[in-house]
């Protein structure tokens, strides 16, 4: 007998549920598990069959995003300071729907500590980075690692906020969000 995470139509069920779940809570931060198993083209019994409750569901979307994140980012691990910055902009950008996915559901992630844990790892990676580029004299020193941080993640917001508007490409979004950055917290 194939075991249920292998079963080819398993996963392609639950790559189905991924992606209308993220879509749906993105359109509809309320929305319930009629919905999304409806936006996922499968019945109500199937979605529960993967998922005993919405939390579980909210949960391995997050827990998605956060893995799509790592897995692209991960061939560029050995960059530092400034080159590590370009390159991780250049990745995030497109992942928006992802990150505002995150932000919609910021409420969900606080109250779990598996998520927060992941969470807090991956700004401290971010920390990491800003802390080689301080060294390296490519950021201003003076500012506290936490701070850039702070202000990576509000200017990353405010690019996809432009794109999610039509206010701006993708392309001018990265151009924006480089030049805002190192503009301000390069060193001086």
């Amino acid at each position: 007998m194939v075991s249920r995470k292998k079963d080819r139509r398993y996963l392609q069920s639950r790559q189905a549920i991924v992606e209308a779940g993220i879509t749906a809570l993105l359109a509809n931060p309320e929305a319930g598990m009629s919905q999304i198993a409806q936006a996922a083209g499968i019945g109500r019994a199937t979605l529960y069959r993967h998922f005993e409750s919405r939390e579980d569901l909210i949960k391995e979307l997050v827990l998605v995003c956060y893995q799509e994140i790592d897995e692209a980012l991960a061939p560029y691990e050995n960059l530092h300071g400034r080159a590590a910055i370009d390159k991780i902009i250049d990745i995030l950008m497109p992942m928006a729907d992802r990150f505002r996915f995150l932000i919609n559901l910021w409420s969900f992630i606080e109250d779990d500590k598996d998520l927060r844990r992941v969470e807090a790892r991956m700004d401290q990676e971010m920390a990491d980075v800003f802390d080689q580029a301080k060294a390296a004299g490519e950021l201003n020193d003076i500012l506290p690692t936490w701070w850039l941080v702070a202000f990576f993640n509000s200017t990353l917001m405010a690019a996809w906020t432009l794109i999610d508007s039509g206010s701006a490409t993708s392309k001018e979004a990265t151009q924006y969000m480089k030049q805002s950055f190192f503009s301000g917290c390069g060193s001086k």
